[in-house]
């Protein structure tokens, strides 16, 4: 996962980034601009920036690294210009997510963290429907997230002697 301004970060790991997709690597593409595009992909991109409130889109089939994802996860409660992929993926929902055709390359133009709902609290579910989104690309890709809650159930069940 790469998000925003890793042009500045990584642009001299281009070669490295386009080896790796030619090996079969994956990556989600977390709310970049077009600088960010340009300076790691191997391929062209090119987005649009635009307002972005709401999509409607048919279910993404199971074994696309879309699955799971509905136009509630990128509707946008808190209007915003965002930039939009056009050209070099296929874009659902208007560009809001896009997948490339020529690489495993996810986009997702949507962050969690660009919804501050501590003092307007309309944005909050835009944030834990994004944070979803991203959630659900990563695990579509083979990310797998880690959770102590069975080692502590077990844990605490061989310290009592039962669950209840």
């Amino acid at each position: 996962m790469v998000g925003p301004g890793s042009a500045t970060q990584l642009s001299e790991r281009h070669d490295a980034v386009a080896e790796f997709l030619k090996a079969g690597g994956h990556l989600v593409a977390l709310g970049w601009t077009q600088a960010d595009a340009e300076a790691l992909l191997p391929f062209k991109v090119t987005s649009r920036s635009a307002e972005r409130i709401a999509a409607v889109f048919e279910p993404p089939g199971v074994a696309s690294p879309l699955a799971g994802i509905g136009p509630a996860d990128v509707h946008c409660r808190d209007p915003r210009v965002i930039p939009l992929i056009t050209v070099g993926a296929r874009p659902v929902g208007g560009g809001v997510v896009a997948v490339a055709t020529n690489a495993n390359v996810v986009f997702c133009q949507l962050g969690p963290w660009q919804f501050n709902y501590v003092h307007n609290y309309g944005p909050k579910r835009t944030f834990r429907r994004t944070a979803f989104l991203v959630n659900r690309l990563l695990a579509n890709l083979g990310v797998r997230g880690q959770t102590p809650l069975l080692e502590r159930w077990a844990s605490a069940s061989r310290r009592t002697g039962s669950l209840a």
